[in-house]
């Protein structure tokens, strides 16, 4: 006799919404121009204070929709982008978090207020202070 559970687990799709965000209530809401910059490696700042990026793991479909949605890139391209960064000493990626679950990236963003996530915009937990709202397939 074979037993089998279902769970249902949530998906995001490319025409979810994605709130790039932090913990931290004194960052002001960002433009899409600053906002695309943050994750291309182009700034490193806000509001003159250093921020730490994060991202969800390399084979999550938040990534790949987030990436898609912001950038117009794909996990691939991003990844051979932010390797040349940090290859030539011009910027670090993002610190992948450990865990493709919206408590993992809550938690590493909480635990310094220099630091910056993203997340579906339904996921977000109370007191969450939204940057930049991506909305899918832009």
């Amino acid at each position: 006799m074979v037993f089998a559970a279902s769970f249902y687990v949530p998906k995001v799709s490319a025409s979810d919404a994605y709130a790039i965000f932090s913990m931290n209530n004194s960052f002001k809401e960002l433009s899409r121009s600053k906002a695309r910059m943050l994750y291309r490696g182009k700034t490193k700042s806000l509001q003159g204070k250093r921020v730490e990026l994060s991202d969800w793991p390399e084979r999550s479909s938040e990534r790949a929709d987030f990436y898609q949605s912001l950038l117009g890139k794909d996990v691939a391209q991003m990844n051979a982008y932010w390797a040349s960064l940090s290859f030539s000493g011009k910027a670090r990626p993002p610190k992948e978090i450990n865990a493709a679950n919206i408590d993992a990236m809550v938690e590493w963003v909480s635990q310094k207020p220099e630091r910056i996530g993203y997340a579906p915009l339904g996921a977000l937990p109370d007191g969450a202070n939204v940057l930049y709202v991506v909305e899918g397939g832009k």
